[in-house]
């Protein structure tokens, strides 16, 4: 973020995990932030948190899969600097079980939503004439294959390719496009799912194939956000930056 002033960037998926720690680490770089999440009564508290600490904070709840709502958030975020597209479901449904309706509902909070609210903030930021910067959280999973994840992986490689494409097309008004692909996040909810042995083993066979050995954390994440998100990466964009600790690099022992 600019020292001299600050930026005003949106967050979504922001009343937990990873954009929640995008948004904490955002305070520390002067921003003011307008966050986003369906969890109205978890976005509240994010915001009074963040507030606590002297940050500037808008919180706009609402269910990002109706457009009406993405229109709505994003005039009433006002001008802004930069977006994190951080909302994103991710269920494990093998094939044979998967509905067209679960298909749907992931494709649309996971890409429609980052396209619609992407061009709905990036024409206030033509039309501002500052540029801006565009960060999508994606993930390892857009090209790394496994079972259950048919709707979560397309959706994510899907992401990958919007970042590209609008990252060509931006270009020209001084806007950036970038993604973060995290790998394994030691997020509540990656926590609140080991209710199993069978969760665990999971867990455990995916941390064996981490060349460092543990998962990541949100903040370091958001650390690559914040860096993304800033006049530091000012030559950067269509970038796919993986952050997962060497596990999307191949086989880690023998």
């Amino acid at each position: 973020m600019s020292e001299a002033a600050a930026w005003r960037i949106l967050v979504t998926g922001a009343a937990s995990g990873i954009g929640l720690a995008i948004a904490r680490r955002l305070c520390r770089d002067n921003a003011e932030l307008v966050l986003s999440d369906k969890d109205a009564a978890g976005l509240e508290s994010a915001a009074r948190m963040l507030a606590a600490t002297g940050a500037t904070v808008v919180a706009l709840p609402g269910d990002l899969c109706d457009a009406a709502v993405i229109e709505g958030i994003a005039q009433g975020a006002g001008p802004l600097d930069g977006l994190v597209n951080c909302a994103g479901s991710y269920p494990v449904t093998p094939l044979m079980e998967l509905t067209a309706d679960e298909w749907d509902r992931v494709l649309n909070l996971n890409l429609r939503v980052p396209f619609l609210l992407t061009r709905a903030v990036a024409r206030g930021m033509i039309a501002a004439g500052k540029g801006g910067s565009i960060v999508n959280i994606s993930s390892t999973a857009s090209v790394l294959a496994r079972p259950g994840i048919a709707h979560y992986g397309a959706s994510k490689a899907g992401l990958n390719q919007l970042t590209r494409v609008l990252a060509i097309e931006l270009a020209p008004h001084g806007i950036r496009v970038n993604a973060i692909l995290p790998g394994v996040i030691e997020t509540a909810t990656v926590a609140a799912a080991l209710t199993t042995p069978a969760a665990r083993d999971e867990l455990a066979a995916k941390q064996a194939r981490i060349p460092m050995g543990r998962l990541g954390t949100p903040e370091e994440i958001a650390e690559m956000a914040a860096f993304l998100l800033s006049p530091a990466a000012s030559y950067s964009t269509g970038s796919l930056c993986t952050a997962d600790g060497g596990f999307s690099l191949g086989i880690a022992k023998y």
